[in-house]
C-alpha cells in the first residue's frame, strides 16, 4: 500500500488500523482543525489602571472590592517567559479577580515583552531596577512601606531572591511552583544540564532567546502533549463553556514571550546549571543572593502533578529559610492548574486570602 507522504497522521493511522486507534487519529484531526480555526476568547478582562511603567513592565493595579477591610497590597510576579494574564485568564478562574473581590489590593508586575534594545538586561537588571522600583512604587501608591509578594513558577524564584536581598519591602512571601533547587528540578533541568548545553554558545548576549527556541523546549517537556491535547480540543467542542475555557488556555499557550539574552545566561547557569541558590553562592552587583537571611513569614505551595517544578525543587526553600513562621502547602494538582483550574476558586484562592490576612504587616 502506498503512503500519502502530504499527510503527517497518513502512516500514523496505517500503523494504528487494526489495534483501535484509527478513531482517536480522527479525533485528533478534528481537534486540529478546530484549533486552527476557531478564534481565540479575550483573556485579561479585570478591570485594572498602571501605576507604573518601566522599559516594558508595567505595574497594574486592581482595586478591593468597595467596603473592604484596609489590607496590605498584594503583588503579583509571573514568570518572565510567558504573559503576565495567567493570572487573570478567565473571570471565575483569575487570582487578581478573586483577591481583589476578597478585599486585597492587588498589583500585578507585567513583564510586557522585551525586543531588542532590552537584550542586555541581565538578572542583576530585573532585580534591581525593574522589580525593586516596581515595590517602591507600590508601596508608596498603597501608602505602605511593605508589601506581600507573591511569585509564580520562575517569578517565585526571582521573589524569593529580591526577598534576600530587600528584606525590608516584603512582609511576607509567597512562592508558587517556584524552584529554588535546580539540581533534579524537573524535565527541563535535563535539556539545560552543563554537559548537554552551551549556554555562552547558544545564547547571544546581545539578542534575545527567540520565541522558537522556547516553545521546542516545551514540547520537548511533554513529547505526548500535542496528541493529548487534540483531543482534549475535539472533546470539549461539545459544550461550549469548555471549550472556552480549553482555548483561553491554549492562547496563553502559545503567546510565549523571549527573554534577553543576557538574562538568560545569567538565570540558566547560575540556577539549572551550577544551582548556586542553595549554597548562597550566587552575587550580584557585589551583593550575595542568601536565602538563609529571608526572615519575614513565608508560605511555600508546590504541586504534586508538576513537572516544571516539581515539589522537590520548590520544597527545600522551607529548610534554607532563617523564618519562624514557614508552611509548605503541597496541593494535588499540576503547575497551570492550580492557578487557571476549578481548583483554584475552590482551594488555592481561599487558601491564599487567609494566609494574606493572618499575615498582615503591623
Amino acid at each position: 500500500m502506498k503512503l500519502d507522504l502530504t499527510d503527517p497522521l497518513e502512516g500514523l493511522e496505517t500503523m494504528l488500523a487494526g489495534i483501535g486507534g484509527v478513531e482517536e487519529t480522527a479525533r485528533v484531526r478534528r481537534g486540529m482543525w478546530l484549533l486552527e480555526n476557531t478564534p481565540r476568547p479575550p483573556v485579561g478582562q479585570t478591570p485594572y489602571e498602571v501605576i507604573h511603567q518601566h522599559d516594558k513592565l508595567q505595574v497594574k493595579h486592581y482595586r478591593p472590592a468597595p467596603g473592604s477591610d484596609v489590607l496590605a497590597p498584594v503583588v503579583l510576579v509571573p514568570s518572565m517567559i510567558n504573559r503576565a494574564y495567567i493570572l487573570d485568564l478567565e473571570a471565575d478562574r483569575s487570582l487578581v479577580a478573586a483577591l481583589s473581590t476578597m478585599g486585597h489590593p492587588v498589583y500585578l508586575v507585567d513583564w510586557g515583552v522585551p525586543s531588542s534594545e532590552d537584550a542586555e538586561e541581565d538578572v542583576a537588571y530585573v532585580l534591581f531596577e525593574l522589580l525593586d522600583r516596581s515595590m517602591k512604587r507600590i508601596c508608596r501608591h498603597a501608602r505602605t512601606q511593605q508589601a506581600l509578594l507573591l511569585g509564580y513558577c520562575q517569578g517565585g524564584t526571582l521573589s524569593a531572591m529580591y526577598t534576600a536581598l530587600r528584606p525590608q519591602r516584603v512582609a511576607g512571601l509567597v512562592t508558587l511552583t517556584a524552584p529554588v533547587r535546580f539540581k533534579g528540578a524537573g524535565r527541563f533541568a535535563d535539556f539545560v544540564a552543563p554537559d548537554v548545553f552551551d549556554v555562552d554558545g547558544a545564547i547571544d548576549p546581545e539578542g534575545l532567546l527567540p520565541i522558537d527556541v522556547m516553545k521546542a523546549g516545551f514540547k520537548l517537556l511533554d513529547p505526548m502533549g500535542n496528541w493529548t491535547k487534540h483531543l482534549a480540543i475535539e472533546a470539549a467542542a461539545a459544550d461550549p463553556r469548555q471549550f472556552a475555557r480549553v482555548l483561553a488556555r491554549e492562547r496563553w499557550l502559545e503567546e510565549n514571550v523571549p527573554m534577553p539574552g543576557a538574562f538568560a545566561r545569567d538565570f540558566i547557569r547560575n540556577t539549572y546549571q551550577q544551582d548556586r541558590l542553595m549554597d548562597g553562592s550566587w552575587e550580584l552587583r557585589g551583593e550575595r543572593i542568601d536565602l538563609t537571611t529571608i526572615a519575614c513569614p513565608v508560605l511555600i505551595v508546590a504541586c504534586k502533578r508538576d513537572f516544571i517544578a516539581p515539589p522537590a525543587s520548590a520544597t527545600p526553600l522551607a529548610d534554607l529559610v532563617s523564618s519562624e513562621d514557614v508552611e509548605t502547602e503541597l496541593l494535588d494538582v499540576g503547575h497551570i492548574g492550580v492557578v487557571v483550574g476549578g481548583y483554584g476558586p475552590k482551594v488555592f484562592y481561599p487558601l491564599l486570602d487567609r494566609w494574606f490576612r493572618a499575615h498582615q504587616p503591623a
